[in-house]
């Protein structure tokens, strides 16, 4: 697929960060180790098709805050793994809660998008709305940022790295947020131990459903 392709269609990817930001705990104390895939303990965890999700204890209650990094193996080549990630219509079908995706404004090419997105975390919490840059380094790399909206800090990247047989791919995700509001704590454990989880597991299963997600 091209990346004038996205000119017809809203980026879903990010969408997963989005979807968690306001679920977020504490800070870590120093940014998250670029290497911390290769450590032997993730590798194994990745190869027997479990979500590694890495997160610091919350310590502000009043205003959660902080990075979380995650990561999941996908029997797919990263273009594969790119076009479902990039599309809003697949994002709504795996991505919990969210209700609202679509491009507001973007690059010919494809090398950023705008996107906006609502997402309903529960029913007695008003539903986040959010607009993101997402800058594209197909299908490699999206780095995004807030440009506005309820959350009052977020940033981010995916990485796509195929593995040295070329039959899978590690796609990491990390994000740091400020929520800026006071946010339930049984949500902040949810989101970490199961919405997060779910999320990633959700985009390997809608890749790997494909047949044109398979390696040929």
């Amino acid at each position: 697929m091209r990346h004038s392709s996205l000119r017809h269609r809203s980026l879903g990817l990010g969408l997963l960060a989005l979807a968690l930001a306001s679920a977020l705990p504490g800070s870590f104390a120093t940014a998250a180790d670029a290497g911390w895939i290769a450590d032997p303990a993730v590798q194994r965890r990745l190869a027997g098709r479990e979500v590694v999700v890495q997160a610091a204890a919350a310590v502000d209650t009043n205003r959660p805050r902080g990075r979380v990094r995650a990561a999941v193996l996908i029997k797919a080549r990263p273009e594969a793994i790119w076009t479902v990630m990039t599309d809003c219509t697949e994002a709504l079908r795996f991505v919990p809660g969210l209700s609202l995706c679509r491009r507001i404004d973007g690059a010919p090419d494809g090398r950023w998008a705008d996107i906006e997105q609502e997402i309903r975390y529960s029913w007695f919490l008003p539903a986040v709305r959010n607009v993101l840059r997402a800058d594209c380094d197909r299908p490699h790399r999206i780095d995004f940022h807030r440009l506005s909206g309820d959350l009052k800090q977020e940033e981010g990247s995916w990485v796509l790295t195929s593995t040295p047989d070329g039959a899978a791919t590690v796609v990491e995700y990390e994000m740091y947020v400020d929520a800026g509001f006071w946010i339930p704590q049984v949500l902040v454990n949810r989101s970490l131990r199961k919405d997060l989880p779910a999320a990633l597991a959700g985009l390997r299963e809608r890749v790997e459903r494909l047949p044109e997600g398979r390696p040929h």
